[in-house]
């Protein structure tokens, strides 16, 4: 019963201790293994910092896509690097919270979207890294939630077009592969 005891004691002073030590800390959902939506879990992760060239988004609304799930289910780790633990997620709206020194086209408070880099993800969180290229000015006539849904929508209908539709032509995307 006493190592029991001591049991329960130690693992809330090591997770604590950590906690501390790794500086400024947010809420995440992290993946530590392949499998079904049981593997998602929230927890207390260190706070990203933008490198020169990124901004630092505070996250107010993610997109969710069958992307996610198939890496979350490790059918597509490999293919696409991914290595856990492992916060998902690459459609993202909300503001500027930070920027990079080498950042020109977005400033604190801006509110924006992005589709983050699909070797990093992290949309998923309180806070997100992006490049300047992968972010775009969120229009005023959009949710912050509605703006998330876009980027990887947008993306797909923009790369079906490019090869196969031209001026004055329809097209329609209905998911299934031709």
């Amino acid at each position: 019963m006493k190592m029991k005891i001591a049991a329960l004691f130690a693992i809330p002073i090591t997770v604590s201790l950590f906690a501390q030590s790794a500086g400024p800390t947010m809420k995440a959902i992290v993946v530590h293994q392949f499998g079904g939506p049981e593997v998602l879990k929230l927890e207390d992760v260190p706070k990203p910092e933008p490198k020169e060239d990124e901004i630092l988004v505070k996250v107010i609304s993610a997109g969710v896509n069958s992307f996610d799930g198939g890496l979350r289910s490790g059918k597509w780790a490999k293919v696409f690097k991914i290595d856990l633990p492992w916060i998902p997620g690459y459609d993202i709206a909300g503001t500027v919270e930070k920027v990079g020194g080498k950042v020109t086209r977005f400033k604190v408070g801006d509110p924006v979207y992005a589709l983050i880099s699909l070797l990093g993800g992290g949309g998923y969180a309180e806070y997100a890294i992006a490049k300047q290229d992968q972010v775009a000015p969120k229009p005023a006539t959009i949710s912050f939630t509605e703006a998330a849904g876009v980027p990887s929508v947008a993306l797909t209908g923009a790369e079906i077009c490019r090869p196969n539709v031209s001026a004055g032509s329809s097209a329609l995307s209905s998911g299934e592969r031709v």
